[in-house]
Protein backbone atom coordinates (compact mmCIF):
# COMPACT_ATOMS: atom_id res chain seq x y z
CA UNK A 1 0.00 0.00 0.00
CA UNK A 2 1.44 3.35 -1.01
CA UNK A 3 1.93 5.70 1.95
CA UNK A 4 3.19 9.26 2.29
CA UNK A 5 5.39 9.73 5.40
CA UNK A 6 5.44 13.15 6.98
CA UNK A 7 8.13 13.97 9.57
CA UNK A 8 7.35 16.06 12.63
CA UNK A 9 10.00 17.86 14.63
CA UNK A 10 11.43 16.75 17.95
CA UNK A 11 9.71 19.77 19.51
CA UNK A 12 6.28 18.52 18.48
CA UNK A 13 7.14 15.08 19.86
CA UNK A 14 8.11 16.60 23.21
CA UNK A 15 4.91 18.61 23.39
CA UNK A 16 2.82 15.49 22.88
CA UNK A 17 4.77 13.56 25.48
CA UNK A 18 4.58 16.26 28.12
CA UNK A 19 0.78 16.11 28.15
CA UNK A 20 0.45 12.35 28.40
CA UNK A 21 1.35 9.59 30.82
CA UNK A 22 3.22 6.33 30.61
CA UNK A 23 1.22 3.12 29.91
CA UNK A 24 -2.41 3.38 28.74
CA UNK A 25 -2.74 7.13 28.74
CA UNK A 26 -0.15 7.71 26.04
CA UNK A 27 1.58 6.11 23.11
CA UNK A 28 4.94 4.54 23.86
CA UNK A 29 6.91 6.68 21.41
CA UNK A 30 8.95 8.93 23.71
CA UNK A 31 12.27 7.46 22.64
CA UNK A 32 11.85 8.39 18.98
CA UNK A 33 13.84 11.32 17.61
CA UNK A 34 11.01 11.95 15.15
CA UNK A 35 7.42 10.85 15.05
CA UNK A 36 5.85 9.69 11.84
CA UNK A 37 2.41 10.92 10.92
CA UNK A 38 1.21 8.42 8.36
CA UNK A 39 -1.03 9.83 5.69
CA UNK A 40 -2.47 7.37 3.22
CA UNK A 41 -2.79 8.50 -0.35
CA UNK A 42 -6.12 9.22 -1.98
CA UNK A 43 -6.49 5.62 -3.13
CA UNK A 44 -6.50 4.36 0.47
CA UNK A 45 -8.84 6.73 2.29
CA UNK A 46 -12.10 8.50 1.70
CA UNK A 47 -10.86 12.10 1.63
CA UNK A 48 -14.38 13.29 2.38
CA UNK A 49 -14.01 12.01 5.95
CA UNK A 50 -12.63 14.63 8.35
CA UNK A 51 -11.02 12.95 11.36
CA UNK A 52 -10.57 14.29 14.87
CA UNK A 53 -7.29 13.18 16.48
CA UNK A 54 -7.30 12.18 20.14
CA UNK A 55 -4.03 11.86 22.05
CA UNK A 56 -4.88 9.70 25.07
CA UNK A 57 -6.64 6.41 25.56
CA UNK A 58 -9.00 8.06 28.04
CA UNK A 59 -10.12 10.57 25.41
CA UNK A 60 -10.47 7.76 22.88
CA UNK A 61 -12.69 5.65 25.15
CA UNK A 62 -14.88 8.69 25.74
CA UNK A 63 -15.77 8.74 22.01
CA UNK A 64 -17.03 5.16 21.90
CA UNK A 65 -20.60 5.97 23.00
CA UNK A 66 -20.97 8.83 20.54
CA UNK A 67 -22.71 8.79 17.17
CA UNK A 68 -21.40 10.31 13.93
CA UNK A 69 -17.77 10.71 14.96
CA UNK A 70 -14.58 10.18 12.95
CA UNK A 71 -11.66 9.47 15.25
CA UNK A 72 -7.94 8.95 14.84
CA UNK A 73 -5.87 7.85 17.83
CA UNK A 74 -2.32 9.20 18.00
CA UNK A 75 0.09 6.50 16.77
CA UNK A 76 1.97 4.51 19.42
CA UNK A 77 1.73 1.49 21.68
CA UNK A 78 -0.96 1.55 24.36
CA UNK A 79 -0.51 -1.04 27.09
CA UNK A 80 -3.33 -2.50 29.15
CA UNK A 81 -2.72 -4.39 32.40
CA UNK A 82 -4.36 -5.33 35.70
CA UNK A 83 -3.81 -1.84 37.15
CA UNK A 84 -6.18 -0.47 34.51
CA UNK A 85 -9.01 -2.57 35.92
CA UNK A 86 -8.49 -1.14 39.41
CA UNK A 87 -8.18 2.41 38.06
CA UNK A 88 -11.50 2.14 36.26
CA UNK A 89 -10.05 2.57 32.77
CA UNK A 90 -11.30 -0.86 31.67
CA UNK A 91 -13.52 -1.89 34.59
CA UNK A 92 -15.62 -4.59 32.92
CA UNK A 93 -14.87 -7.88 31.17
CA UNK A 94 -15.77 -6.24 27.83
CA UNK A 95 -12.82 -3.88 27.92
CA UNK A 96 -13.21 -1.56 24.95
CA UNK A 97 -16.76 -1.31 23.59
CA UNK A 98 -17.97 0.60 20.53
CA UNK A 99 -21.61 1.55 21.21
CA UNK A 100 -22.09 4.52 18.90
CA UNK A 101 -23.38 4.51 15.33
CA UNK A 102 -22.30 5.90 11.96
CA UNK A 103 -18.67 6.39 12.95
CA UNK A 104 -15.17 5.78 11.60
CA UNK A 105 -12.06 4.89 13.58
CA UNK A 106 -8.58 4.99 12.03
CA UNK A 107 -5.89 3.24 14.11
CA UNK A 108 -3.06 3.52 11.61
CA UNK A 109 0.22 3.21 13.55
CA UNK A 110 -1.56 2.18 16.77
CA UNK A 111 -0.89 -0.97 18.80
CA UNK A 112 -3.03 -2.17 21.71
CA UNK A 113 -0.99 -4.47 23.94
CA UNK A 114 -2.95 -6.59 26.43
CA UNK A 115 -1.26 -8.32 29.35
CA UNK A 116 -2.99 -11.72 29.51
CA UNK A 117 -3.05 -11.43 33.31
CA UNK A 118 -6.03 -9.19 32.61
CA UNK A 119 -8.07 -12.28 31.73
CA UNK A 120 -8.00 -13.35 35.36
CA UNK A 121 -8.99 -9.96 36.78
CA UNK A 122 -12.65 -10.35 35.82
CA UNK A 123 -13.38 -13.65 37.53
CA UNK A 124 -15.46 -16.29 35.77
CA UNK A 125 -16.51 -14.01 32.92
CA UNK A 126 -16.13 -14.25 29.17
CA UNK A 127 -13.40 -11.68 28.62
CA UNK A 128 -13.49 -9.62 25.40
CA UNK A 129 -10.80 -7.10 24.48
CA UNK A 130 -12.81 -5.20 21.83
CA UNK A 131 -16.54 -5.38 21.11
CA UNK A 132 -18.62 -3.63 18.46
CA UNK A 133 -22.25 -3.15 19.53
CA UNK A 134 -23.02 -0.15 17.33
CA UNK A 135 -24.13 0.04 13.72
CA UNK A 136 -22.47 1.37 10.59
CA UNK A 137 -19.02 1.54 12.18
CA UNK A 138 -15.75 1.23 10.28
CA UNK A 139 -12.60 0.47 12.28
CA UNK A 140 -9.31 -0.03 10.50
CA UNK A 141 -5.59 -0.72 10.84
CA UNK A 142 -5.30 -1.63 14.53
CA UNK A 143 -2.58 -3.97 15.80
CA UNK A 144 -3.54 -6.09 18.83
CA UNK A 145 -0.89 -8.06 20.73
CA UNK A 146 -1.43 -10.34 23.73
CA UNK A 147 1.60 -10.65 26.01
CA UNK A 148 2.19 -13.27 28.69
CA UNK A 149 0.77 -16.75 29.16
CA UNK A 150 -2.00 -16.28 31.71
CA UNK A 151 -5.33 -17.83 30.74
CA UNK A 152 -8.92 -16.83 31.50
CA UNK A 153 -10.85 -18.44 34.33
CA UNK A 154 -13.66 -19.02 31.82
CA UNK A 155 -12.77 -18.04 28.25
CA UNK A 156 -11.58 -15.05 26.22
CA UNK A 157 -11.80 -13.44 22.80
CA UNK A 158 -9.86 -10.64 21.19
CA UNK A 159 -12.85 -9.28 19.27
CA UNK A 160 -16.61 -9.76 19.49
CA UNK A 161 -17.86 -8.36 16.17
CA UNK A 162 -21.56 -7.56 16.54
CA UNK A 163 -23.98 -4.91 15.32
CA UNK A 164 -25.31 -4.09 11.85
CA UNK A 165 -23.40 -3.02 8.73
CA UNK A 166 -20.01 -2.76 10.43
CA UNK A 167 -16.57 -3.16 8.88
CA UNK A 168 -13.28 -4.16 10.50
CA UNK A 169 -10.41 -3.75 8.08
CA UNK A 170 -6.65 -4.15 8.24
CA UNK A 171 -6.40 -5.42 11.83
CA UNK A 172 -3.31 -7.44 12.77
CA UNK A 173 -3.91 -9.65 15.82
CA UNK A 174 -1.49 -11.85 17.77
CA UNK A 175 -3.47 -13.86 20.32
CA UNK A 176 -2.15 -15.75 23.35
CA UNK A 177 -3.48 -17.06 26.64
CA UNK A 178 -5.37 -20.37 26.97
CA UNK A 179 -5.12 -23.64 28.87
CA UNK A 180 -3.98 -26.24 28.16
CA UNK A 181 -1.96 -25.12 25.17
CA UNK A 182 0.02 -27.54 23.05
CA UNK A 183 -2.49 -30.34 22.42
CA UNK A 184 -5.25 -28.99 20.19
CA UNK A 185 -8.51 -30.83 20.89
CA UNK A 186 -6.85 -34.16 21.71
CA UNK A 187 -8.02 -33.88 25.33
CA UNK A 188 -11.34 -32.17 24.67
CA UNK A 189 -13.09 -28.95 23.77
CA UNK A 190 -15.83 -27.27 25.75
CA UNK A 191 -18.51 -29.63 27.05
CA UNK A 192 -16.65 -32.94 26.80
CA UNK A 193 -13.07 -33.15 27.97
CA UNK A 194 -10.37 -35.12 29.74
CA UNK A 195 -8.56 -31.90 30.64
CA UNK A 196 -10.75 -28.85 31.32
CA UNK A 197 -10.12 -26.16 28.73
CA UNK A 198 -10.01 -22.39 29.08
CA UNK A 199 -10.33 -21.31 25.49
CA UNK A 200 -9.26 -18.14 23.74
CA UNK A 201 -10.59 -17.55 20.23
CA UNK A 202 -9.66 -14.49 18.19
CA UNK A 203 -12.82 -13.17 16.48
CA UNK A 204 -16.52 -13.99 16.91
CA UNK A 205 -18.87 -12.53 14.28
CA UNK A 206 -22.59 -12.10 14.80
CA UNK A 207 -25.01 -9.34 13.74
CA UNK A 208 -26.07 -8.56 10.19
CA UNK A 209 -24.12 -7.59 7.06
CA UNK A 210 -20.82 -7.33 8.88
CA UNK A 211 -17.61 -7.34 6.87
CA UNK A 212 -14.19 -8.52 8.08
CA UNK A 213 -11.59 -7.47 5.54
CA UNK A 214 -7.82 -7.82 5.07
CA UNK A 215 -7.08 -8.85 8.65
CA UNK A 216 -4.17 -11.02 9.81
CA UNK A 217 -4.36 -13.41 12.76
CA UNK A 218 -1.33 -15.12 14.30
CA UNK A 219 -2.85 -17.39 16.91
CA UNK A 220 -0.97 -19.04 19.76
CA UNK A 221 -4.01 -19.93 21.85
CA UNK A 222 -6.52 -22.78 21.75
CA UNK A 223 -9.72 -21.62 20.10
CA UNK A 224 -11.10 -20.63 16.71
CA UNK A 225 -9.46 -18.04 14.51
CA UNK A 226 -12.72 -16.59 13.15
CA UNK A 227 -16.11 -18.09 13.91
CA UNK A 228 -19.64 -17.02 13.04
CA UNK A 229 -22.62 -17.65 15.33
CA UNK A 230 -25.92 -16.24 14.15
CA UNK A 231 -24.26 -13.88 11.69
CA UNK A 232 -26.50 -12.92 8.76
CA UNK A 233 -24.99 -12.07 5.35
CA UNK A 234 -21.44 -11.99 6.70
CA UNK A 235 -18.46 -11.42 4.40
CA UNK A 236 -14.94 -12.50 5.40
CA UNK A 237 -12.52 -11.25 2.78
CA UNK A 238 -8.76 -11.15 2.28
CA UNK A 239 -7.91 -12.47 5.75
CA UNK A 240 -4.82 -14.49 6.63
CA UNK A 241 -4.69 -16.85 9.61
CA UNK A 242 -1.63 -18.64 10.97
CA UNK A 243 -1.70 -21.39 13.58
CA UNK A 244 0.81 -24.08 14.49
CA UNK A 245 0.98 -27.88 14.60
CA UNK A 246 2.57 -30.56 16.74
CA UNK A 247 3.19 -34.29 16.42
CA UNK A 248 1.63 -36.74 18.85
CA UNK A 249 5.16 -38.12 19.19
CA UNK A 250 6.19 -34.86 20.86
CA UNK A 251 3.17 -34.94 23.15
CA UNK A 252 4.05 -38.47 24.26
CA UNK A 253 7.62 -37.32 24.97
CA UNK A 254 6.16 -35.46 27.98
CA UNK A 255 5.77 -38.77 29.83
CA UNK A 256 7.11 -38.45 33.37
CA UNK A 257 7.21 -34.64 33.28
CA UNK A 258 3.97 -34.00 35.17
CA UNK A 259 2.53 -32.05 32.24
CA UNK A 260 -1.27 -31.85 31.78
CA UNK A 261 -1.13 -34.66 29.19
CA UNK A 262 1.11 -36.82 31.36
CA UNK A 263 -1.23 -36.35 34.31
CA UNK A 264 -4.08 -37.99 32.37
CA UNK A 265 -1.81 -40.71 30.96
CA UNK A 266 -2.30 -39.29 27.45
CA UNK A 267 -5.90 -40.55 27.38
CA UNK A 268 -7.67 -38.73 24.55
CA UNK A 269 -11.21 -37.40 24.55
CA UNK A 270 -12.06 -40.22 22.10
CA UNK A 271 -11.53 -42.84 24.77
CA UNK A 272 -8.11 -44.22 23.93
CA UNK A 273 -4.51 -43.32 24.60
CA UNK A 274 -2.91 -41.28 21.85
CA UNK A 275 -0.36 -43.01 19.66
CA UNK A 276 2.60 -41.68 17.69
CA UNK A 277 2.30 -40.76 14.05
CA UNK A 278 -0.31 -38.00 13.83
CA UNK A 279 -0.02 -34.25 13.38
CA UNK A 280 -2.51 -32.06 15.24
CA UNK A 281 -3.16 -28.35 15.11
CA UNK A 282 -2.85 -26.53 18.42
CA UNK A 283 -5.79 -24.35 17.38
CA UNK A 284 -9.42 -25.06 16.58
CA UNK A 285 -10.89 -24.13 13.19
CA UNK A 286 -9.53 -21.29 11.11
CA UNK A 287 -12.83 -19.96 9.74
CA UNK A 288 -15.90 -21.72 11.13
CA UNK A 289 -19.67 -21.32 11.10
CA UNK A 290 -22.02 -22.60 13.80
CA UNK A 291 -25.74 -23.21 13.31
CA UNK A 292 -27.09 -20.41 15.47
CA UNK A 293 -26.27 -17.50 17.72
CA UNK A 294 -27.93 -14.73 19.67
CA UNK A 295 -29.05 -11.57 17.89
CA UNK A 296 -27.97 -8.92 20.36
CA UNK A 297 -30.70 -6.44 19.32
CA UNK A 298 -33.67 -8.82 19.60
CA UNK A 299 -32.16 -11.25 22.09
CA UNK A 300 -33.49 -14.09 19.97
CA UNK A 301 -31.55 -17.08 18.73
CA UNK A 302 -31.15 -16.80 14.96
CA UNK A 303 -29.78 -19.05 12.25
CA UNK A 304 -26.37 -18.34 10.79
CA UNK A 305 -27.17 -17.59 7.16
CA UNK A 306 -25.56 -16.15 4.07
CA UNK A 307 -21.78 -16.48 4.49
CA UNK A 308 -19.09 -15.62 1.97
CA UNK A 309 -15.39 -16.32 2.48
CA UNK A 310 -13.31 -14.77 -0.29
CA UNK A 311 -9.54 -14.49 -0.93
CA UNK A 312 -8.60 -15.91 2.49
CA UNK A 313 -5.61 -18.01 3.59
CA UNK A 314 -5.61 -20.42 6.55
CA UNK A 315 -2.49 -22.28 7.63
CA UNK A 316 -2.06 -24.91 10.38
CA UNK A 317 -5.45 -24.72 12.04
CA UNK A 318 -7.49 -27.85 12.83
CA UNK A 319 -9.63 -27.14 9.81
CA UNK A 320 -9.24 -24.44 7.23
CA UNK A 321 -12.64 -23.10 6.19
CA UNK A 322 -15.63 -25.12 7.40
CA UNK A 323 -18.88 -23.22 7.01
CA UNK A 324 -21.29 -26.10 6.41
CA UNK A 325 -23.57 -25.29 9.36
CA UNK A 326 -24.66 -21.96 7.86
CA UNK A 327 -27.97 -21.72 6.02
CA UNK A 328 -28.74 -20.20 2.62
CA UNK A 329 -25.77 -19.10 0.52
CA UNK A 330 -22.41 -20.60 1.51
CA UNK A 331 -19.57 -19.52 -0.75
CA UNK A 332 -15.81 -20.08 -0.55
CA UNK A 333 -13.95 -18.39 -3.39
CA UNK A 334 -10.24 -18.11 -4.20
CA UNK A 335 -9.11 -19.36 -0.79
CA UNK A 336 -6.15 -21.44 0.39
CA UNK A 337 -6.04 -23.85 3.35
CA UNK A 338 -2.82 -25.72 4.14
CA UNK A 339 -1.33 -27.72 7.00
CA UNK A 340 -4.80 -28.55 8.32
CA UNK A 341 -6.44 -31.76 9.50
CA UNK A 342 -9.28 -30.97 7.10
CA UNK A 343 -9.10 -28.06 4.70
CA UNK A 344 -12.71 -27.43 3.65
CA UNK A 345 -16.34 -28.32 4.28
CA UNK A 346 -19.52 -26.60 3.04
CA UNK A 347 -22.23 -29.02 4.22
CA UNK A 348 -25.24 -29.00 1.89
CA UNK A 349 -25.88 -26.65 -1.04
CA UNK A 350 -22.49 -25.01 -0.58
CA UNK A 351 -20.09 -23.79 -3.26
CA UNK A 352 -16.29 -23.77 -3.43
CA UNK A 353 -14.77 -21.98 -6.43
CA UNK A 354 -11.15 -21.71 -7.52
CA UNK A 355 -9.71 -22.71 -4.14
CA UNK A 356 -6.77 -24.83 -3.09
CA UNK A 357 -5.09 -26.64 -0.25
CA UNK A 358 -2.87 -29.56 0.63
CA UNK A 359 -3.47 -33.00 2.11
CA UNK A 360 -0.31 -33.51 4.17
CA UNK A 361 -1.94 -33.77 7.63
CA UNK A 362 -5.51 -34.48 6.58
CA UNK A 363 -7.89 -34.40 3.59
CA UNK A 364 -8.39 -31.35 1.42
CA UNK A 365 -12.14 -31.98 1.72
CA UNK A 366 -14.24 -34.19 3.97
CA UNK A 367 -17.98 -34.76 3.96
CA UNK A 368 -18.71 -34.39 7.65
CA UNK A 369 -22.19 -35.91 7.58
CA UNK A 370 -23.95 -38.51 5.50
CA UNK A 371 -26.74 -35.96 5.02
CA UNK A 372 -24.43 -33.60 3.07
CA UNK A 373 -25.83 -32.97 -0.41
CA UNK A 374 -25.98 -30.74 -3.49
CA UNK A 375 -22.55 -29.09 -3.28
CA UNK A 376 -20.50 -27.67 -6.15
CA UNK A 377 -16.79 -27.94 -5.34
CA UNK A 378 -13.69 -27.05 -7.37
CA UNK A 379 -10.41 -27.64 -5.52
CA UNK A 380 -6.73 -27.93 -6.37
CA UNK A 381 -4.16 -29.81 -4.29
CA UNK A 382 -0.97 -27.77 -3.98
CA UNK A 383 2.47 -28.39 -2.52
CA UNK A 384 3.13 -25.93 0.31
CA UNK A 385 6.39 -27.64 1.20
CA UNK A 386 5.13 -29.51 4.27
CA UNK A 387 6.04 -33.17 4.61
CA UNK A 388 3.17 -35.64 4.75
CA UNK A 389 2.57 -37.02 8.24
CA UNK A 390 -0.11 -39.40 9.44
CA UNK A 391 -2.64 -41.81 7.97
CA UNK A 392 -5.56 -40.20 6.19
CA UNK A 393 -7.17 -39.71 2.79
CA UNK A 394 -6.55 -37.02 0.20
CA UNK A 395 -10.32 -36.49 0.00
CA UNK A 396 -13.33 -38.17 1.59
CA UNK A 397 -16.66 -37.96 -0.23
CA UNK A 398 -19.99 -38.98 1.22
CA UNK A 399 -23.56 -37.74 0.95
CA UNK A 400 -25.80 -37.30 -2.07
CA UNK A 401 -25.60 -35.41 -5.34
CA UNK A 402 -22.18 -33.94 -4.67
CA UNK A 403 -20.21 -32.53 -7.57
CA UNK A 404 -16.46 -32.28 -7.03
CA UNK A 405 -13.64 -31.46 -9.41
CA UNK A 406 -10.20 -32.16 -7.95
CA UNK A 407 -7.01 -30.95 -9.63
CA UNK A 408 -3.38 -30.68 -8.60
CA UNK A 409 -0.23 -28.66 -9.17
CA UNK A 410 1.96 -31.21 -7.36
CA UNK A 411 4.82 -32.61 -9.39
CA UNK A 412 3.96 -36.10 -8.16
CA UNK A 413 1.35 -37.65 -5.86
CA UNK A 414 2.21 -38.18 -2.21
CA UNK A 415 2.62 -41.77 -1.14
CA UNK A 416 -0.10 -43.71 0.69
CA UNK A 417 -2.89 -41.28 -0.11
CA UNK A 418 -6.11 -42.03 -1.94
CA UNK A 419 -9.55 -40.62 -2.55
CA UNK A 420 -12.40 -42.40 -0.77
CA UNK A 421 -15.99 -42.32 -2.02
CA UNK A 422 -17.85 -43.69 0.99
CA UNK A 423 -15.88 -46.19 3.06
CA UNK A 424 -14.22 -45.64 6.43
CA UNK A 425 -12.60 -42.35 7.33
CA UNK A 426 -8.99 -42.75 8.41
CA UNK A 427 -7.09 -40.77 11.05
CA UNK A 428 -6.46 -40.92 14.78
CA UNK A 429 -9.71 -39.19 15.74
CA UNK A 430 -11.69 -41.75 13.69
CA UNK A 431 -10.33 -44.97 15.18
CA UNK A 432 -13.80 -45.72 16.55
CA UNK A 433 -14.93 -46.01 12.93
CA UNK A 434 -16.98 -43.57 10.83
CA UNK A 435 -18.41 -44.61 7.49
CA UNK A 436 -20.74 -42.65 5.23
CA UNK A 437 -22.82 -43.63 2.24
CA UNK A 438 -22.26 -41.85 -1.08
CA UNK A 439 -24.99 -41.72 -3.71
CA UNK A 440 -25.55 -40.08 -7.09
CA UNK A 441 -22.44 -37.95 -6.83
CA UNK A 442 -19.92 -36.89 -9.47
CA UNK A 443 -16.16 -36.80 -8.96
CA UNK A 444 -13.82 -35.54 -11.67
CA UNK A 445 -10.37 -36.54 -10.51
CA UNK A 446 -7.52 -34.90 -12.42
CA UNK A 447 -4.85 -35.97 -9.93
CA UNK A 448 -2.62 -39.00 -9.66
CA UNK A 449 -4.42 -40.20 -6.53
CA UNK A 450 -6.32 -43.46 -6.90
CA UNK A 451 -10.05 -43.56 -6.17
CA UNK A 452 -11.66 -46.23 -4.01
CA UNK A 453 -15.43 -46.55 -4.16
CA UNK A 454 -16.63 -48.20 -0.97
CA UNK A 455 -19.36 -50.79 -0.63
CA UNK A 456 -21.82 -48.05 0.37
CA UNK A 457 -21.36 -46.07 -2.84
CA UNK A 458 -24.13 -46.25 -5.39
CA UNK A 459 -24.98 -44.47 -8.61
CA UNK A 460 -21.86 -42.32 -8.56
CA UNK A 461 -20.17 -40.97 -11.68
CA UNK A 462 -16.38 -41.13 -11.46
CA UNK A 463 -14.14 -39.59 -14.10
CA UNK A 464 -10.51 -40.18 -13.21
CA UNK A 465 -7.07 -40.08 -14.76
CA UNK A 466 -5.79 -42.46 -12.08
CA UNK A 467 -6.87 -45.93 -11.07
CA UNK A 468 -10.36 -46.58 -9.74
CA UNK A 469 -11.42 -49.51 -7.55
CA UNK A 470 -15.19 -49.96 -7.54
CA UNK A 471 -16.58 -51.91 -4.60
CA UNK A 472 -20.01 -50.27 -4.83
CA UNK A 473 -23.12 -50.75 -6.94
CA UNK A 474 -24.34 -49.08 -10.15
CA UNK A 475 -21.41 -46.68 -10.30
CA UNK A 476 -20.08 -45.36 -13.61
CA UNK A 477 -16.30 -45.15 -14.07
CA UNK A 478 -14.66 -43.30 -16.98
CA UNK A 479 -10.93 -42.98 -17.56
CA UNK A 480 -9.79 -39.49 -18.63
CA UNK A 481 -6.44 -37.88 -19.34
CA UNK A 482 -4.69 -35.88 -16.64
CA UNK A 483 -4.29 -32.20 -17.44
Amino acid sequence: MKRIILKATRLLSLILICYTFINCSSPDNSDEEEIEIIKEDEGDVDDTIKYTTVNTITDFIATLNQNDVNIKLTPGTYKFGPDDVASGLIPTHEMIVFRGNNSNYDFTGVTFEFDTQLFREYGNEEVVELRLYGNNITAKNLTIIDTGDAYPLFRARNIHFDGLDNTIEGFNISSKGSFPYGYGDVFGKGGTYVIKHHKHSTILIRGERNHLKNCTITQRSYGHGIFVQGGINTVIEGCKLYGEVRKTDDMLAEQGTGSPADNVNFMSVWGYRITPGTMFSLQEDGIRAYNTGEHYITGQTVQTSGLKVIDCTVDKFRSGITIGFANDEKLIQNCEATGTENAYWVGSSGTIIDSRGDAVYGPIYTSQYESDKNCQIDLTIIDKGYEKYGTHQALYLGGTNQNITLKTTETKPQENLNIAVSGTKTGLRFLAGIEHKAASSTLINQTGYSVILGANSTGCNIQSCSTVTDNGTANTVTQIKCN
